[in-house]
């Protein structure tokens, strides 16, 4: 008789596995062409004349070209590997660069325009004119280009020591003084100081909304019903951040605390499940801030999604529309009234006895 020698696999490390496919073959593709849409709709909103002229759809417009290059490069590209059986970034120096060079100057400028947005909120809450003129477009402009300058020029670090690593397969830097600096960077500028900032901004903002809102002697100073929607989409925002951000920089500490454990001693299961959190985190759910920022102004802006009317609906059709509504518009921008002279604010200052009505 022959011997037959079977191996039992684990039926944990089997669905493990499988999971991990799953993400690579269902869930990048999906991510990216919603994402993709969401950030060419993003684009088309925020180029519209209303929307030109408001200082925080400046830094949502810059922020979701970075997406778009952060998907593109990020999300396709690890498709395209993976469906081809062939990444470039392995063997090829000048991709290997490029490519790891592209992910983190978008997704550091993607992080400081949010950053950006919260505090212009933050300021146009400012009983202050001076503080206020931080909030004009042209202002906007000029602090995207300062600061796209500024992601462009931190991660030049990739361009000189990102090499292809045969042995293992990747694309990366052996210098431990790299190393370090990237862990540094990780916590700090990753996910650290945007989540701190984003959150203590927002908080400030809403705090301020509610000051101002506050009754003062006879009258009552109201608080636009837009600003608060923008707000909303701020914290949207933060909290998508947050839930993508964080397990994507656990992971990462957990691979630098592990990196020297042998493969030997490891068992199948954890294998595998180190891979599947390597491909969920860094292939994955780290994009995911990325491709769903226009869902989340949908989602939580009202005034967002009538702009969004206004683009795909036929031109009677918006006709009609803006006449039904023209009792509720104000002159002002829809996601934000205009700061055209730098000292107006989104204020109203309302008798005691009249009740204001949202839209």
């Amino acid at each position: 008789m022959n011997n037959i020698s079977t191996t039992t696999i684990n039926p944990d490390v089997a669905r493990l596995n499988a999971a991990r496919i799953g993400v690579q073959y269902i869930g990048q593709p999906l991510l990216f062409a919603i994402g993709t849409i969401g950030c060419i709709l993003n684009i088309a909103i925020f180029l519209r004349p209303s929307m030109r002229q408001n200082s925080c759809a400046i830094y949502f417009h810059a922020s979701s070209w970075a997406n778009l290059f952060c998907l593109t490069w990020g999300v396709l590209a690890s498709m395209l590997a993976t469906f081809t059986n062939n990444n470039p970034a392995t063997y090829n120096i000048g991709y290997c660069k490029i490519r790891f060079y592209m992910i983190s100057f978008s997704q550091m400028s993607s992080r400081a325009c949010v950053v950006l947005a919260c505090l212009d909120r933050l300021l146009l809450c400012s009983r202050s004119p001076r503080k206020r003129l931080f909030c004009r477009p042209s202002v906007a402009i000029k602090v995207v280009l300062v600061t796209i300058f500024i992601c462009a020029c931190l991660p030049i670090y990739i361009l000189v020591t990102y090499e292809p690593q045969l042995l293992i397969r990747q694309c990366l830097s052996m210098s431990q003084s790299v190393r370090t600096f990237e862990i540094v960077n990780l916590w700090v500028l990753t996910f650290g100081a945007p989540t701190l900032l984003m959150s203590i901004l927002s908080s400030l903002t809403i705090w301020r909304l509610k000051q101002n809102a506050k009754r003062i002697g006879r009258q009552k100073i109201q608080v636009r019903n837009k600003d608060i929607q923008l707000a909303g989409m701020l914290f949207g925002q933060v909290l998508l951040y947050i839930m993508t951000a964080l397990p994507f920089a656990s992971n990462a500490l957990y691979i630098i605390l592990t990196q020297y454990d042998a493969t030997s001693s490891k068992s199948p299961y954890r294998i595998a499940a180190e891979a599947f959190s390597q491909t969920l985190t860094s292939s994955f759910g780290i994009y995911v801030f990325n491709g769903l920022s226009f869902y989340v102004y949908t989602l939580t802006a009202p005034s967002f999604r009538r702009e969004l009317l206004l683009l795909i609906l036929p031109r009677r059709w918006v006709i009609k529309l803006r006449q039904k509504e023209q009792h509720q518009m104000s002159l002002t921008n829809r996601m934000g009234p205009s700061l055209l002279d730098g000292t107006s604010i989104n204020l109203k200052v309302m008798p005691r006895n009249v009740v204001a009505t949202n839209f």
